[in-house]
């Protein structure tokens, strides 16, 4: 797996977990009636998304390019 696939599927991951992190901090801002405790979960799930999705297509662009360098060398 190259460099740049392997940082994006970290990525990814990280993302995820952000989001988890931000439903988590969500739902105990909601049960307290912290409403800046339910903001920043609400902001860590957004953030997270966007890191997850950037990671995944991150890994779909290095996928596409290991494809072509593949297709390209056999032609040769």
């Amino acid at each position: 797996m190259g460099t740049f696939r392997k940082k994006s599927a970290e990525q990814e991951i990280k993302g995820t977990g952000q989001k988890i992190k931000g439903v988590g901090q969500e739902i105990v801002g909601r049960a307290t009636g912290n409403e800046k405790m339910r903001a920043k979960g609400e902001v860590n799930q957004a953030a997270g998304h966007l890191r997850s999705r950037a990671g995944e297509a991150g890994r779909k662009v290095a996928g596409a390019v290991e494809r072509g360098v593949k297709k390209s060398r056999r032609d040769y």
